[in-house]
């Protein structure tokens, strides 16, 4: 499965069922591929997910940078979220320059998308799409020192902008430096744990700086509609059914979100 546009995720067997939602969700508002990228599915799963159509499973790239961060990460201590793993966090830049496909939405897998995802896809033909934190706001700017670390070259708002790293958008020949960037502020948390700390959100905190870096301030959408976190919808206190319905339920109840995340919460087929 390759070709000119197409989405990634990753997932272990934690958010196995996360990805057959995401991937329903995602025929269902604009039939398109979807790449997962192995991050410890269970041989039963992934014969499963062989099976789907428009889903591709695959490993890891062999980039030398996903073992180097893995060791790096081993040794810190754990996520309060049980079974959630350090390392992974980190590797998203890396999954989007492997990615199979010329033009690549990320979307995490504890997301769905309710509807206009190929409005999405035309947004990405004026540059690369990120969109903005409405989680935790006041949490997501890099500490200071990151930037005596990895100096920036150009005038800047060390605070803005905030982005949630759960829905992007690339096209990766036009947007090669910010990748490179993205990358480069993973690469060296990999070296220095000074870098790790002051990075905010693992890789949330390199794609700002990416951003920041590269100029793409006014890439960042202005609507939370992309990745509205579910804390600010009907459904965040009143759990939906997580069955065949449980899409068509979501989509009546929140009828302005394109793409909704669970991100911080307890995935819904966990409630």
């Amino acid at each position: 499965m390759t070709g000119e546009r197409g989405i990634i995720t990753l997932c272990d067997a934690n958010y196995f069922p996360g990805l057959l939602m995401l991937h329903k969700s995602i025929r269902e508002s604009h039939p398109c591929s979807l790449v997962c990228f192995d991050g410890g599915l269970t041989a039963e799963q992934n014969a499963y997910a062989r099976n789907l159509k428009d889903l591709q499973v695959l490993p890891l790239p062999a980039d030398p940078l996903v073992e180097q961060i893995r060791i790096a990460m081993r040794s810190l201590p754990p996520l309060a979220k049980a079974n959630k793993r350090i390392w992974p966090l980190w590797i998203c830049p890396i999954l989007i320059k492997h990615a199979p496909f010329g033009d690549v939405i990320w979307l995490d897998c504890d997301i769905v998308v309710l509807r206009r995802l190929a409005d999405l896809l035309r947004a990405l033909e004026e540059g690369p799409v990120f969109t903005p934190e409405n989680k935790a706001p006041e949490a997501t700017p890099n500490h200071p020192d990151l930037y005596t670390l990895l100096p920036i070259e150009r005038p800047f708002d060390p605070l803005l902008p905030t982005v949630n790293a759960g829905v992007s958008a690339w096209r990766k020949d036009r947007d090669a430096a910010a990748i490179d960037a993205y990358i480069l502020a993973v690469e060296r948390a990999a070296d220095d744990e000074n870098v790790r700390r002051a990075l905010s959100w693992h890789d949330q905190g390199a794609l700002i700086w990416a951003i920041q870096s590269c100029g793409l301030e006014h890439r960042v959408a202005d609507t939370t509609a992309w990745n509205l976190c579910v804390d600010h919808t009907a459904i965040a206190h009143s759990p939906i059914a997580w069955d065949e319905n449980f899409l068509d339920n979501v989509r009546a109840k929140v009828p302005d979100a394109n793409i909704i995340h669970w991100n911080g919460r307890p995935p819904p087929w966990t409630v």
